[in-house]
């Protein structure tokens, strides 16, 4: 696989917003991505890699020569491949010491990195060893504020993680780095209600830290992560019907539409379950908090839904997936690294500059100039 590196390339691309404003102050962009990395705990060895037939489940994690390869693998990726992110959310995050020790070996000047650990024992008695954590871009656009868990099952968590802009208008970014129960019931409505609950409980804790930290500030908040279901199930719907949330993967795939007839739908296969089911299951949900008095004031449902959250160039920009193999001894993960980026500008460093702060006009759907002429917004 050819790598990538980031020597001294600027994290955050300064985006122009596309308006008829003459001068227009920079865009703050923001890249969230979110990555199941596969923990090794989970991960079933074949039984031709042990010897006997002893019935025993073998682990990934069971022996140094069989988890250390793929673990220098996988923290190389995030360090090659991920790094033009402020954030990485990920999901399965192995607790173990030398696991850590490793990663944060090719990580550490890239990354801060915050994990939480998830609670309960396996079948043996033995404590949890996976979890979650999200690492902070060093030279990007955020400062790390803190992390906290808060308990969506038994022995399942969601870690909530707090940003802040270094400089601008100092805004927070409140994060819910989520992974949601496998839907393993023999009763597929019970499951459905189960992650729907789950995300519910995430929403919850994102929305309560956000009224904390930011009062009457605008502020953004995401909950990204591993649903184990897709777009259409129950879990992504009461995010978005419920609390507002839009799905980026939806909103830049309505924005593709809308420039021509057909475009992209999806995302298409995220990760390949146990069970060998090719699924999209990664998924980005963003929603902006506008500060009280409505200034600036948002773009209504409609608009809101294709990504653009105010009338000052705060959208979502794209979400796209990283194609890595998901199957065969080799690979990284049996998941694939999903990015959405966001364009949010400052206002308070344009006037610092000197510079004439215009509203920007979104997209409007009276017109032909975002909508293809046969192509409705609704009928998506």
């Amino acid at each position: 696989m050819e790598r990538r590196r980031c020597r001294g390339r600027p994290v955050g691309t300064l985006i122009a917003i596309l308006t008829t404003a003459p001068s227009l102050p920079p865009a703050f962009a923001l890249t969230i991505t979110t990555f199941n990395m596969l923990a090794s705990v989970h991960r079933s060895m074949p039984s031709e890699r042990h010897s006997g037939n002893d019935g025993e489940d073998w682990r990934e994690s069971d022996r140094i020569e069989w988890w250390k390869p793929r673990a220098e693998q996988v923290a190389r990726f995030v360090a090659d491949e991920l790094c033009s992110s402020d954030v990485v959310l990920l999901q399965e995050w192995w607790t173990r010491p030398e696991f850590e020790d490793l990663f944060d070996s090719h990580t550490r000047h890239l990354f801060h990195r915050v994990s939480e650990r998830r609670p309960g024992t396996t079948r043996g008695g033995m404590e949890r060893e996976d979890g979650m954590a999200v690492l902070v871009k060093r030279t990007g656009k955020l400062k790390l504020g803190k992390s906290t868990f808060v308990q969506t099952g038994p022995q399942r968590i969601a870690q909530i993680v707090t940003c802040r802009e270094k400089e601008g208008d100092e805004r927070h970014v409140v994060i819910g780095n989520a992974h949601l129960s496998f839907p393993g019931g023999p009763c597929s409505i019970a499951n459905e209600r189960r992650q729907a609950y789950e995300a519910h409980i995430v929403a919850r804790a994102v929305a309560r830290e956000g009224r904390h930290l930011s009062l009457d500030e605008s502020h953004l908040e995401l909950i990204a992560g591993d649903f184990n279901s897709n777009s259409c199930a129950l879990a992504v719907q009461s995010l978005e019907q419920r609390y507002g949330f839009v799905n980026c993967m939806s909103a830049s795939a309505l924005q593709t539409q809308s420039a021509s007839i057909g475009g992209r739908t999806e995302l298409g296969v995220t990760h390949l379950n146990h069970l060998g089911q090719q699924v999209c299951v990664d998924h980005v949900m963003a929603r902006f908090i506008h500060q009280e008095g409505g200034v600036p004031e948002g773009c209504g449902e409609a608009l809101q839904k294709m990504g653009y959250f105010d009338n000052g160039g705060t959208r979502i920009l794209n979400c796209r997936k990283q194609n890595i193999c998901l199957d065969g001894d080799k690979i990284l993960s049996d998941h694939r690294p999903v990015t959405a980026q966001f364009a949010w500008p400052s206002r308070s460093s344009a006037r610092r500059n000197g510079q004439t702060v215009t509203t920007p006009h979104p997209p409007s759907l009276d017109s032909n100039t975002t909508l293809h002429f046969l192509q409705s917004y609704w009928n998506s």
